[in-house]
């Protein structure tokens, strides 16, 4: 109220906005013709810098008036409505005016009619209380809160918490019955804060709210383009924004508990959960429903009539104490439920008062948390039906996670056997929860759908539960329900919407930059959904391209002009010299690999487990055949791999979760590519086998040494464990090529060279004049080496290891990720033996030079002191006794700074 006077003066001062903005644009033209007349005027200029700030500054001051006013006074208000007001075209629509209505009984009423039937209406559908039937005493519920997680809900409300709840309230949210958006608390906050958290923490201290703060007015939205009856709109609650801040508090406290509470079954309002895994893990259960194969099954998609509006709050209270909220949390949120009041906004009027006695707002930020702790009772006495019952039997691929329904809110899909038991045992859990929630299932929008059941079991099925029966495909939750392919048919839709979003552009005078940005902001995100659902069909890409191509370049969704660079060029990022637009086809592919990242890494999932269970069976996601039946979406799926599989890479960590056969855990995995699954078996292994198991307690591979010529990838130590390599780069390369095998010894020669050996006359190893010049002779088993090795064991001190290059190799796995001096020296010593080795069976092969063992063990001890000299150790007796050892100054080491 003492608001009034000032703004009224604000109001003479400023005059009216749409005048002073049309007045502010004839002079701003008036100017910019008298600049056209005299460019050189600074005069001018100045006057036209200052004109154009002044229109702006009226223009922004005209679209907040009009986005209040559209709020308070058009028909379409309310949270959920921001989407009216994009263009002009919804504002047209949601400025509507109802001139008549037609109530349930069928009379049409006109003029000031109207107000008092849609008054009327809503004080006897949400002021009349249900009678409901308690919940069951005996009724338990499997899944509670931790009293210490209850408890730490109740605790004190900050100043802090109070200030995030109000600056979350989104500015072009409506406003209350104050008139005040949350634009006004967060741009006032330094006058107003105090006494607004003062007001919020008063009721979580006292339990008493307000009847004013929680008064609500009931905008109606359209559900149909043209509305006729009553329930033709959708009432949304503008709440005050004082009662979302406490209503926003509440739900920040319950939300990250619901992941406990409620089954993976349900997807909606729970962190980490996504409403795909629903329209996935349906489409496989759905599969071939219309074909008359398989055994007989039913799918029941339930329509529940007036979902948030007829909760019984009754009900509502008796769960969450089941649940096992805190008594005070309970009461808070029953408070808040309970104490509302409301009124209509018709034709921008304020009409009626009464009290709500049943329901949840929809507006309310809290009541969709609510409503899904709701739903999970239905769950719960369905899968206790379902357990009691000897006579319910399963949907097909549905017994091992005991899947009877799916939901997202009040979207909710329920599965079972195609047979009459069943059924009745659906029905009788499903009227036990209509009776105990007051929520009743609308039978003219519930459809049945039928794979492979008789005809008479159907019209069995039929007279038990009374609704129509569907065929495929139907809409789900946004996007067709399909139980063979996606076709293009399915998806013209998309191809439509984006015609008719550009029509709407079309009269505009848009720039290059300005459709630039809609095609970057809207038209490229209108697939995105079912881009992340479906792999959508060439055809429908193609089109949507393009369109927007079209509207890029002609400001039309019909191409008549050439395009100046190619799509292929705009689609680049800005740094590669593109324009940013996403490739509809990469996005898609993109979002269609996040589904096989989370089967890969196993995310908390119902579609996921239903995937392990019944997909993989154990087996790797990367082996398993497309081949068979199985879905369309599932077959686009697995098409995937071999783009992604490149890029998909396994952290080994200690091994345990690591398939060692077909995992990328380094370069040239899978090993399954080198070995085949019969040679696995021969070797005593199987196909789930991890790399810890293929490890013994002393860091050595189990499998047969004669699998190391198959893939001697798998001793290099270096992508194995990802480490740091301290060596001399020509050391570190050529042992790479000997871990690789690709030296050019006698054996490589002659396949890749035929006929260079015999030339050559290569017969025995350059270095002992005995065995093959080859790899594995020259470093596994030549007796040269072995003395090079034992020699530089003597120098080096490294006694706890062979002479052996095979126990060298296995001794660096286990010490490989150690940066202790030893071990840094250790793999400086290896790479430079390796390297002086391969240089010193060169020398003898082409110039007869010959240094001895202990002379090239003397050499590879130098270059490894050379090398070791330019590096820095941590201070520590350790590293002080090796130093002395390797006659390094003491200026290596450095204080360490941890």
């Amino acid at each position: 109220m003492l608001l009034k006077s000032p703004l009224r003066r604000l109001l003479f001062l400023q005059g009216n906005l749409h005048e002073r903005v049309s007045l502010l644009r004839k002079k701003l033209d008036e100017m910019q013709l008298a600049i056209d007349a005299n460019p050189m005027d600074v005069s001018l200029r100045e006057a036209e810098a200052t004109c154009l700030l002044e229109f702006q500054s009226a223009s922004y001051d005209e679209e907040c008036f009009l986005k209040q006013k559209s709020k308070a006074d058009w028909l379409a208000a309310g949270d959920s409505n921001t989407k009216y007001f994009h263009n002009c075209v919804k504002m047209r629509n949601a400025c509507m005016k109802i001139h008549s209505i037609q109530d349930a009984s069928g009379d049409r009423f006109h003029g000031d009619d109207v107000y008092g039937v849609l008054v009327s209406h809503y004080s006897e559908f949400l002021g009349v209380q249900d009678q409901v039937v308690p919940l069951p005493g005996i009724f338990t519920f499997p899944n509670v809160l931790d009293p210490i997680v209850a408890t730490n809900m109740v605790r004190p409300v900050s100043i802090e918490e109070v200030k995030n709840a109000i600056f979350s309230i989104g500015e072009n949210k409506a406003p209350g019955p104050d008139g005040y958006t949350s634009a006004f608390f967060k741009n006032s906050w330094e006058i107003v804060g105090s006494e607004v958290t003062k007001a919020i923490r008063d009721f979580f201290d006292n339990g008493k709210l307000l009847q004013q703060i929680n008064h609500t007015i009931i905008a109606l939205v359209p559900k149909v383009a043209t509305p006729n009856t009553v329930v033709d709109y959708r009432p949304i609650s503008c709440c005050n924004v004082i009662y979302k801040c406490i209503s926003k508090i509440l739900t920040d406290r319950i939300k990250g508990s619901l992941d406990v509470l409620v089954d993976i079954n349900q997807s909606a309002f729970v962190p980490g959960r996504k409403i795909s895994d629903n329209i996935l893990l349906t489409q496989e259960l759905m599969h071939n429903y219309h074909l008359r194969i398989g055994p007989s099954r039913c799918a029941f998609k339930i329509d529940i009539q007036k979902a948030y509006d007829t909760v019984s709050w009754s009900f509502l209270e008796s769960i969450l104490r089941a649940f096992g909220f805190h008594h005070k949390m309970v009461n808070w949120i029953m408070i808040c439920v309970t104490t509302v009041s409301y009124s209509l906004s018709i034709n921008g009027n304020l009409y009626g008062f009464f009290k709500g006695k049943r329901g949840l707002r929809q507006g309310d930020p809290i009541s969709p948390y609510l409503f899904t702790l709701v739903m999970e009772v239905l769950s719960l006495l369905l899968k206790d039906a379902a357990t009691k019952s000897n006579a319910f039997r399963y949907h097909l691929h549905c017994k091992k996670q005991k899947i009877i329904n799916v939901s997202f809110a009040d979207d909710l899909f329920m599965f079972a056997n195609g047979d009459l038991a069943s059924v009745k045992v659906l029905r009788d859990a499903l009227q036990n929860f209509t009776n105990m929630s007051s929520l009743v299932p609308s039978m003219p929008k519930s459809t049945v759908y039928f794979g492979n059941v008789p005809q008479s079991i159907k019209q069995g099925i039929l007279h038990i539960m009374p609704f129509k029966e569907g065929t495929l495909p139907v809409r789900y939750l946004g996007v067709p329900l399909i139980s063979s392919r996606l076709s293009y048919k399915d998806c013209k839709i998309l191809v439509e919407k984006m015609e008719k979003k550009i029509d709407n552009w079309m009269t505009r005078s848009l720039s290059f930059a300005g459709r630039l940005q809609l095609v970057n902001s809207v038209l490229s995100a209108m697939h995105i959904y079912w881009a992340a659902v479906f792999l959508l069909p060439a055809k429908l890409v193609s089109d949507l391209k393009r369109r927007m191509r079209a509207f890029l370049w002609t400001g039309k969704y019909q191409q008549n002009v050439k395009p100046k660079v190619a799509w292929k060029i705009v689609c680049l990022p800005k740094n590669e010299g593109g324009l940013g637009i996403r490739c509809i086809a990469d996005v898609n592919k993109a979002l269609i690999s996040s589904h096989v990242w989370s089967v890969l890494t196993n995310r908390k999932s119902l579609w996921v487990q239903w995937v392990h269970i019944y997909k993989l069976k154990g087996r790797s996601f990367w082996e398993i055949p497309c081949r068979g039946s199985m879905t369309w979406g599932w077959r686009k799926i697995l098409a995937l791999r071999d783009l992604l599989r490149p890029y998909m890479w396994k952290a080994i960590g200690n091994g345990i979760n690591t398939n060692v056969w077909s995992d990328t855990w380094c370069t040239d995995c899978p090993i399954r590519a080198y070995v085949s699954p019969r040679n696995i078996a021969n070797a005593g292994f199987n196909l789930q086998a991890t790399v810890a198991e293929l490890v013994d307690s002393n860091g050595h591979w189990k499998w047969p040494v004669a699998w190391f010529d198959l893939f001697p990838v798998l001793i290099n130590i270096h992508d194995l464990f990802g480490l740091t390599w301290k060596c001399i780069p020509r050391h570190s390369f050529n042992l790479w090529l000997v871990i690789r095998n690709k030296l050019k010894t006698q054996d490589r020669l002659s396949i890749w060279e035929a006929g260079s050996a015999t030339n050559l006359n290569l017969m025995c190893c350059p270095l002992c004049n005995y065995g093959k010049d080859s790899r594995d002779h020259l470093f596994f088993e030549c007796f040269y080496s072995t003395e090079v090795w034992d020699s530089i064991r003597d120098m080096a001190g490294m006694d706890e290891v062979s002479g052996r290059w095979t126990d060298i190799m296995q001794w660096m796995t286990v010490n490989s990720n150690m940066q202790q001096p030893a071990n840094v020296t250790s793999r400086l010593v290896v790479s430079a033996a390796s390297y002086f080795v391969w240089q010193e069976r060169n020398s003898r092969l082409f110039s007869r030079n010959q240094r001895t063992a202990k002379i090239l063990a003397q050499e590879i001890i130098n270059i490894v002191r050379m090398r070791l000299m330019t590096l820095k150790f941590k201070m520590g007796f350790v590293s002080r006794q090796f130093l002395e050892k390797w006659k390094i100054p003491d200026r290596n080491l450095v204080i360490d700074p941890g």
